[in-house]
C-alpha cells in the first residue's frame, strides 16, 4: 500500500515537472518585453495571461510554441476578439489573442462557417488533428481586436484538462526582468472602529527597501492592504506582482501568489482588492486578508484569514515582501501598537425607514429581498462579499427619464452574482417596447443595462449597484459610410467599410447582403468600423449593397447603396 503511494505521488511529481518543463518556443520572432503580467489586477477579473509588445504595430508574424491541433478559435467584436487555442501533446492548450487574422488554412474553415451560420461571431470547436501545427508554424498576425487597448499578443498557457490559465513565465520564456516591483502605499483596516481606516504614503530607502517611520496604531482587529506595482526591462508599463507575502514579528501570516488561475472564481478579485479605493481613487490595494465570502485559491498561507489581533500594547514588528517572477524583491517594514480602544459598532438594525431613505441588513451568505414602493430587487445569496447596510433612496428625475432615479446603495460596493433589478412607471403603450433600464454614469448620461416586462414591472438584472431608471430609445442607429456611396466606382478598392453606432441602448446586430446575397462584415466596436473584404460576390458592373442595423430597443436602419466594378 505504501509502495503504491509513493508510486502515484512519484508520477505526479513527474508529470508536473514535465508540464512545467517543456521546451517550448516564443510564440513571435522578436524580443519578448511584457506589458502585462499573469495575474495582474484588471476590471473584474484577474488577467489570465502576459501581454507582449509588438513594436506598437499590427501584423507580426505569430508561432505555434509546440506540435499540436488546433482546438478553438473564436471570433468576438469583444474580449479576446480573434483568438486561436492550440492543444498540445503534453497536456497543455497556448492561447493566441488579439489577433489581426488567422493563417489562411484556418481563416477559411472559419469564413466558411461563419457564412454558413450568417454570422460574424463564431465560437469553433474544432475535432481533434483537424488542423495539426508545427512548432514555429505561423497560425495568424498580431493585432488589436476585440476589447484590447492596443496592439499587443496575449499569450496564455492553460491546463487541457480543466482549462485552468498557468503562468506562462513557469515555461522559461526569455523575458528579461531585472526591475524590483515599487511600494507606493499602505492601508490599516480597523476592524473594531471603520471610521479610523488610515492609509499611508510609503518612504523608498536604497535598492527598493520601504519603510514608514511612525509607528501605526490599531483598535483591535486590524488588516493591511498595500498598493504595488512591478515593471520589465524595456517598458514602463505598470505590471501586476508575482507573489505578496505579509509578516508579523516574523511568522509569516499570508501570502498571495499569482501561479494559477480559475475562470469560475476569477470574479474574485473584487473581494481580494480594495473596490471602493479602485472605484473612488482609481487606487488598486491588494488586501492582505479574506473577506468572509472570498473563494479564491491564490493564499498559500492564510492564518486567521490574515486578521492580525493583537492582545496587548507592545509594539510589534510587520514586515511585507513583493515579488516579481524573477524573485526581484522589494520589502517595507513598519510597526504597530494595539491601542485596546475597541469601539462597539454593533448594529442591530435589520430595517429603517426615514422619509425616502431605507436602511436594511443584508447578509452575504443570504437571499436578499428588497421591496420599497415602485422598487424591487433579489439578490441571490452569496452575491455580497461581506455584510453590507443596504441604503435605498429616491432621487429627482432629469431629463430623458420617466419617473424617478431610484439610488440603489452605493457604486463603491461589488456584487459577485447577478441580481434581479425591478423598476415600476407609468410608461405610455406605445412605446413600452422602447424602454429599457439604464445606469446613470457621469454627467447624466446613461448606460444601457436591458429591460423585460414582468406585470407592472421592468425588470433587468446586473452586477453593479447605483443609480437607475428608465429611459426610452426610439431612434435608430447611424450609419455612415467611409469609402462607400450610392453611385461609386470601386475598381481599385479591396473592401467596403462603414461606421455604424447607437448612442442610447447600443446596437444589438448587423447584416449585410451584396445582391441580395449575405456578406460578411468584419466589426471593431473601439473604431465603429464595418467592413466587408470583396470576394466572389461581386460581380462587373452594378452591384447593389445594402446593410441592415438593429439596436437594443430594435430600432433599425438601413444603409442602402449601388456602387460599379
Amino acid at each position: 500500500m505504501h509502495k503504491k503511494f509513493y508510486i502515484n505521488l512519484y508520477c505526479i511529481l513527474l508529470l508536473n515537472f514535465y508540464s512545467y518543463s517543456q521546451n517550448y518556443t516564443s510564440p513571435l520572432d522578436v524580443n519578448l518585453i511584457l506589458s502585462g503580467t499573469f495575474g495582474e489586477l484588471r476590471s473584474n477579473h484577474f488577467h489570465a495571461g502576459i501581454d507582449l509588445k509588438t513594436k506598437g504595430v499590427e501584423g507580426l508574424n505569430v508561432y505555434s510554441i509546440a506540435d499540436g491541433y488546433i482546438s478553438r478559435v473564436k471570433v468576438s467584436s469583444y474580449g479576446y476578439g480573434k483568438v486561436i487555442y492550440i492543444n498540445h501533446y503534453d497536456g497543455n492548450t497556448s492561447v493566441y489573442a488579439h489577433l489581426k487574422e488567422f493563417s489562411q488554412k484556418i481563416d477559411s474553415i472559419i469564413k466558411t462557417e461563419q457564412y454558413k451560420n450568417k454570422k460574424f461571431e463564431i465560437d469553433y470547436y474544432m475535432q481533434k488533428d483537424v488542423i495539426k501545427v508545427k512548432q514555429n508554424e505561423i497560425i495568424g498576425k498580431s493585432g488589436n481586436s476585440g476589447s484590447s487597448a492596443g496592439a499587443h499578443l496575449h499569450f496564455e498557457i492553460r491546463d487541457s484538462k480543466t482549462q485552468k490559465p498557468i503562468n506562462p513565465l513557469y515555461f522559461n520564456f526569455k523575458i528579461k526582468d531585472e526591475i524590483k516591483p515599487d511600494i507606493k502605499k499602505l492601508k490599516i483596516y480597523n476592524f473594531n472602529n471603520t471610521n479610523k481606516h488610515q492609509t499611508f504614503d510609503i518612504i523608498k530607502r536604497e535598492k527598493n527597501n520601504y519603510s514608514y517611520n511612525d509607528t501605526l496604531y490599531t483598535d483591535g482587529d486590524f488588516g493591511i492592504g498595500i498598493s504595488t506595482y512591478d515593471k520589465s526591462n524595456y517598458a514602463y508599463n505598470k505590471n501586476g506582482v508575482y507573489s505578496i507575502k505579509l509578516y508579523v514579528d516574523e511568522k509569516l501570516t499570508f501570502h498571495f501568489i499569482a501561479d494559477t488561475l480559475d475562470f469560475i472564481t476569477t470574479r474574485f478579485i473584487n473581494a481580494h482588492i480594495d473596490y471602493k479605493e479602485k472605484i473612488q481613487n482609481k487606487i488598486k490595494f491588494h488586501r492582505l486578508f479574506k473577506l468572509p465570502n472570498n473563494k479564491l485559491k491564490n493564499y498559500k498561507t492564510n492564518i486567521n484569514n490574515g486578521i492580525i489581533s493583537l492582545n496587548d500594547t507592545n509594539i510589534h514588528d510587520v514586515k511585507i515582501h513583493v515579488e516579481d517572477y524573477n524573485k526581484n524583491l522589494s520589502e517595507i517594514k513598519f510597526k504597530v501598537k494595539n491601542s485596546l480602544q475597541k469601539i462597539d459598532q454593533t448594529n442591530a438594525l435589520e430595517e429603517e425607514i426615514i422619509q425616502d431613505l431605507v436602511l436594511k441588513k443584508f447578509y452575504h451568505n443570504h437571499k436578499n429581498v428588497f421591496l420599497f414602493k415602485n422598487f424591487k430587487l433579489v439578490l441571490p445569496e452569496y452575491s455580497l462579499y461581506e455584510d453590507i447596510i443596504f441604503k435605498y433612496n429616491i432621487l429627482d428625475s432629469v431629463k430623458g427619464v420617466f419617473g424617478n432615479i431610484h439610488r440603489c446603495h452605493k457604486k463603491y460596493t461589488p456584487v459577485h452574482k447577478k441580481y434581479d433589478l425591478y423598476i415600476k412607471e407609468n410608461i405610455p403603450e406605445k412605446i413600452k417596447n422602447k424602454v429599457y433600464i439604464a445606469k446613470r454614469e457621469k454627467e447624466n448620461t446613461f448606460k444601457y443595462i436591458g429591460g423585460i416586462w414582468e406585470g407592472l414591472y421592468l425588470k433587468t438584472s446586473t452586477r453593479e449597484f447605483g443609480d437607475f431608471c428608465i429611459v426610452a430609445d426610439t431612434t435608430g442607429p447611424i450609419i455612415t459610410g467611409v469609402n462607400i456611396y450610392p453611385g461609386k466606382k470601386i475598381n481599385k478598392q479591396k473592401n467596403i467599410r462603414l461606421t455604424i453606432e447607437d448612442k442610447k441602448s447600443g446596437i444589438k446586430k448587423f447584416e449585410a447582403s451584396v445582391n441580395n446575397e449575405w456578406v460578411l462584415m468584419d466589426y471593431d466596436h473601439k473604431t465603429k468600423i464595418v467592413r466587408y473584404d470583396f470576394n466572389k460576390i461581386i460581380k462587373n458592373g452594378e452591384n447593389k449593397f445594402v446593410l441592415r442595423v438593429t439596436d437594443n430597443c430594435d430600432n433599425l436602419t438601413t444603409y442602402k447603396a449601388v456602387f460599379y466594378l
